[in-house]
């Protein structure tokens, strides 16, 4: 319930980031409720609608009701697919520009007004969509298959689980089937597992969760579970030790990974010092001991022995 109520409170600044068009939901709403104009009862409907479930989603109090209905297989941003954001965008910005251009006014330059209204609505459109962070597709799945080819040569593959990021889990599937895996393609597509309502154990969820914050770097934020996980392990930490330490965070989420029995790692090239320094403190602080098998572009592969 902690979890879910911490995902209550700060899952709307995470979906805001990654969904900007709930500012133009936002801001239709608001301007039909201040500008006080008439409106037909299917479009104050549509309105009453939208406020509603707006409300719904971003109260925790409700917020948390919709997270337990949908079950815990899916997260806080699932319960937005309730909220009619792209029909209240698409509808309202219809609505606004054909007054705000005056559409109504017999003067002859109507096209023209309308032509700037569509050009200004196309930009606002643009600056709050989510751009993200590009990305070269094509080197990605390059950079992948040549570890998943890596990995199909090693005769360790055939004996153990495998633990990598996401992009290299989907060629070893696409290559071989040979090769198990530590968790599959339904960890991060719910879709994936039709209706089956079986989900993955919290430790392994974690584990997903911190990979993809190797994977992506930076500009990623961390998952809240996470978050709430590594609080949680820090909290029993032996006293004298800092809780901020990420070689001791790192060490415990690599040795989290040997417990759940998977001994064969890929790992970002670009964090190779990262994780030789957190598997020198698993050696000190859990007796496991991990040495790298090889390196391909963009990857290193690692064992735990």
């Amino acid at each position: 319930m902690r979890e879910l109520l911490q995902s209550a409170l700060y899952g709307p600044g995470s979906y805001f980031q990654s969904n900007h068009m709930v500012v133009l939901a936002l801001g239709v709403l608001l301007y039909f409720a201040v500008a006080g104009r008439g409106l037909g009862a299917r479009k104050k409907r549509l309105l009453a609608v939208t406020a509603t479930w707006l409300a719904a989603v971003l109260f925790p109090g409700s917020a948390v009701i919709l997270m337990l209905y949908q079950t815990r297989f899916y997260s806080y941003h699932w319960i937005w697919s309730l909220v009619p954001v792209t029909l209240c965008v698409a509808w309202g910005g219809t609505e606004l520009l054909w007054e705000l251009t005056g559409q109504r006014r017999r003067d002859g330059r109507r096209a023209w007004r309308l032509v700037g209204g569509l050009a200004v609505l196309l930009a606002l459109l643009l600056l709050t969509g989510n751009l993200g962070k590009i990305q070269s597709a094509e080197k990605e799945q390059e950079s992948a298959l040549q570890a998943a080819v890596y990995l199909d040569k090693l005769p360790e593959s055939r004996e153990m689980l495998l633990w990598a990021p996401r992009p290299v889990l989907e060629e070893i599937r696409r290559h071989t089937g040979e090769i198990r895996l530590l968790y599959g393609r339904n960890m991060w597509e719910p879709e994936a597992a039709a209706y089956a309502y079986d989900s993955y154990p919290m430790e392994q969820q974690r584990l997903f969760d911190w990979m993809e914050t190797l994977e992506k770097g930076d500009a990623y934020e961390i998952p809240l579970g996470l978050k709430i996980y590594l609080e949680d392990v820090a909290a029993v930490w032996e006293e004298g030790r800092d809780q901020g330490d990420q070689v001791l965070a790192d060490a415990h989420m690599l040795q989290l990974a040997a417990r759940q029995g998977a001994a064969l790692w890929v790992f970002p090239d670009r964090v190779t010092e990262r994780i030789a320094l957190a598997c020198g403190r698993m050696g000190q602080e859990y007796g496991l001991r991990a040495r790298m098998l090889g390196e391909t572009e963009g990857y290193t592969i690692w064992r735990c022995e």
